[in-house]
């Protein structure tokens, strides 16, 4: 259940198309049926009719909330789609790492078994029994298995049973026991953090309006997303549709030392706060209408941020959650100051370190969320 996300939160206006269709792939609902309409009733398949939602006298539907499109390309954007790993598969993996990675399983005690046991073909009786076991055949019965992919219980070696009984706890560098449970500790870190990546959560995108026709658009760039650019945009409005004209200036870009997870901005009396949030940075800037962005301060967090936010009502404050469960706030200039702490989810386990909060209407008043639930914090008592 923890895993498991309202529809609400994914608003879509594209229908899935023909009644009980099954989509063959993981992307959504992009690439099939979005572009028609559906017409039939309960009626039989073969009485249904298509029309098209996209026509010459205009589009027939009118969003009234905002859609999600994909920042990437459909080939890049589908790569995103993958699998979560099963952490019960561990067992393959285990098999994975004792063939493909041999030398580093078995290096120890083979080294120290290599001279009483030959895996040579031996012409005469007398030249592997001085001292030593002859493994020929169970070295063949091994390579015919990882060869032929053979089932071990219909083909069984007696020799291959009776030394699997007695060295199998031995003969491991790495006891099969330990690495059984770090695969699958690893495989469940894996799952969780792909169905629900706690530390990009927020948005890494903000649009700051100086006027009706004017404004600053924030987003992230470069090849690590770890360049953060305010870039002066200009607001085209038509009888049809409205776009933005980025054409008029270039971008003043500040690089970070980081991936940009969350932008969060503030205006106030012309002059406007941005934070920026990476995985353990957390950056402050000013900037106006007529003034060009300054920083004005960095810290670094133990834990992974999770969310930042600006305060509407003071200048230069800005709450901070981490994985930690600690909210603060930071005042530019003066330094952090802790004004929640969770060791635990708020209702009930979820096992989730992800953490948001946010300024309500009164500036001393702060919402503090989780995965489980929401609380409103009163922090003038801190």
């Amino acid at each position: 259940m923890d895993y498991q996300f309202p529809e609400k939160l994914f608003p879509t206006f594209y229908n899935c198309g023909p009644p009980n269709l099954v989509l063959k792939h993981s992307a959504g609902g992009w690439g099939s049926y979005e572009g028609v309409l559906g017409q039939g009733g309960a009626g039989p398949l073969s009485s249904w009719t298509f029309t098209s939602r996209r026509q010459v006298q205009g589009q027939l539907w009118c969003q009234t909330e905002p859609v999600p499109l994909p920042l990437l390309s459909p080939r890049k954007a589908s790569q995103g789609y993958l699998k979560p790993p099963d952490p019960l598969d561990f067992l393959s993996h285990m098999q994975n790492f004792f063939m493909d990675n041999g030398p580093d399983a078995f290096r120890c005690m083979s080294e120290i078994l290599g001279d009483n046991m030959y895996f040579r073909k031996a012409k005469t009786k007398e030249k592997y029994r001085k001292g030593s076991v002859n493994m020929w055949k169970t070295k063949c019965y091994v390579d015919l298995l990882y060869k032929y992919n053979l089932c071990p219980m219909t083909y069984q070696s007696m020799s291959l049973n009776k030394y699997c009984s007695l060295m199998s706890d031995v003969i491991h560098d790495i006891p099969p026991e330990l690495l059984g449970s770090l695969l699958y500790e690893e495989l469940t870190e894996q799952r969780d953090h792909m169905q629900f990546n706690e530390g990009a959560t927020g948005g890494a995108l903000a649009f700051v309006p100086f006027s009706q026709s004017e404004g600053c658009l924030l987003y992230p760039g470069g090849l690590g997303m770890n360049n953060l650019n305010f870039h002066k945009v200009a607001l085209e409005f038509s009888e049809r549709s409205s776009c933005v004209d980025a054409s008029s200036s270039e971008p003043v870009s500040f690089q970070l030392k980081a991936p940009i997870r969350q932008i969060s901005c503030c205006s106030l009396f012309s002059d406007c706060c941005v934070a920026v949030r990476s995985d353990y940075l957390c950056g402050v800037w000013r900037f106006s209408e007529r003034n060009e962005p300054c920083l004005l301060q960095v810290v670094n967090t133990k834990a992974a941020a999770t969310c930042v936010s600006v305060s509407p009502h003071i200048l230069g404050e800005v709450l901070v959650a981490s994985e930690s469960g600690a909210a603060n706030l930071w005042t530019v200039g003066r330094g952090m100051q802790k004004v929640r702490v969770e060791e635990s989810n708020l209702y009930f386990n979820a096992k989730s370190s992800w953490r948001w909060c946010e300024f309500s209407a009164h500036p001393r008043v702060m919402l503090y969320a989780d995965r489980t639930g929401a609380e409103l914090t009163d922090f003038r008592l801190k």
